[in-house]
């Protein structure tokens, strides 16, 4: 591939970064913010019930489901971390802040409601096209990050290989 088609191919991340970013932080805003009551173990809304659909389809971490939802302090605590991860890591990966590491967060979420949901039918592909598409799409961040319009951009002109632990460079951006 030619350089200009790389500088084409680069200029699309932005778009894709922020879009892939406002799935993830506005997941957490329609929990909190629109639906407080999606939060609340009390509500005929929480989400933790939703898992329970999860339990006959789920691949490899049924038993992760259930132990869940055996435990509702568990579950409730499992569902803030899970709150709190898509609101930052979807925050920062619309800012191009530590993109690859928001990349590698997003598609780890992307693929745990994939495994958790399993193959539920022709009716709801919804949690699979979430893993496929968005794990897909913050894969590519992980590789490739995001330098173009992003807080990562002017980092990497202060710390061009990155930040350094120990003798490695680790390179987030």
């Amino acid at each position: 591939m030619s350089k200009q088609g790389v500088d084409q191919a680069q200029m699309a991340l932005p778009i894709m970064r922020i879009t892939l970013g406002w799935l993830y932080f506005s997941a957490m805003l329609r929990r909190v913010v629109n639906v407080p009551a999606k939060m609340n173990p009390s509500s005929s809304l929480y989400v933790g019930g939703k898992l329970i659909t999860f339990i006959p389809h789920a691949w490899l971490i049924s038993g992760i489901l259930e132990y869940t939802i055996l435990h509702p302090a568990f579950l409730f605590d499992f569902l803030v971390l899970w709150t709190v991860l898509e609101g930052v890591f979807g925050l920062f990966m619309m800012l191009g802040f530590m993109s690859r590491l928001s990349g590698l967060i997003i598609a780890l979420l992307a693929w745990g409601i994939g495994l958790g949901a399993g193959w539920i039918g022709t009716t709801c592909l919804d949690e699979w096209q979430i893993a496929a598409v968005e794990g897909a799409a913050a894969l590519v961040f992980v590789f490739a990050g995001s330098k173009w319009l992003s807080f990562d951009q002017l980092i990497a002109k202060k710390y061009p290989r990155g930040l350094k632990i120990g003798r490695w460079y680790l390179p987030l951006w």
